[in-house]
């Protein structure tokens, strides 16, 4: 049927008895979360320069020394089994959309960011421990991604995820 030759009743009728399939939630692919990998934080320090950020030693990989990770995270502890961002990793994450005219229709656009070592202010950084925005479950969260305690250290987030359907 046209639209064109529906008369305002019937296209009432059209939209309101119209139903659509719902859609869902993306998953992240293989390819983008290349490089993540369970972890465990082993350790967690006041940064000495900086009283928001924690200094963590990282383990990601029974046969592999531990990392230190700068994080800014408040519910970094230790213990946690965390999502890592290995160095080499690029993350493709969304961000808000920095040109203020396109920002009203694409509030967020994609950005890749390679994992490097780095230092914050003077202190030596070997990844990333990610949460759930950064790998792409989700466009915002407001914390590292903690995984469940089960989690096998040195095993690839992506097949972490795909065991538990997420």
């Amino acid at each position: 049927m046209m639209l064109s030759k529906l008369r305002p009743r019937g296209l009432i009728r059209l939209c309101s008895t119209a139903t659509t399939a719902p859609i869902p939630p993306a998953k992240p692919t293989v390819s983008r979360l290349q490089g993540v990998v369970v972890g465990e934080v082993v350790k967690v320090t006041c940064h000495p320069q900086a009283e928001r950020l924690h200094v963590c030693q990282v383990s990601i990989g029974a046969d592999l020394e531990p990392v230190q990770i700068i994080c800014g995270a408040p519910n970094v502890r230790e213990g946690l089994k965390v999502p890592v961002a290995t160095i080499g990793t690029r993350l493709n994450l969304r961000v808000p959309n920095p040109n203020p005219e396109e920002a009203a229709t694409t509030a967020l656009v994609d950005k890749v960011l390679k994992i490097k070592k780095s230092k914050l202010r003077g202190e030596l950084s070997q990844g990333m421990i990610c949460s759930e925005a950064e790998i792409g479950l989700t466009d915002f969260s407001d914390g590292i991604m903690e995984l469940a305690d089960d989690a096998k250290v040195g095993t690839a987030v992506a097949e972490y995820l795909a065991e538990r359907n997420l």
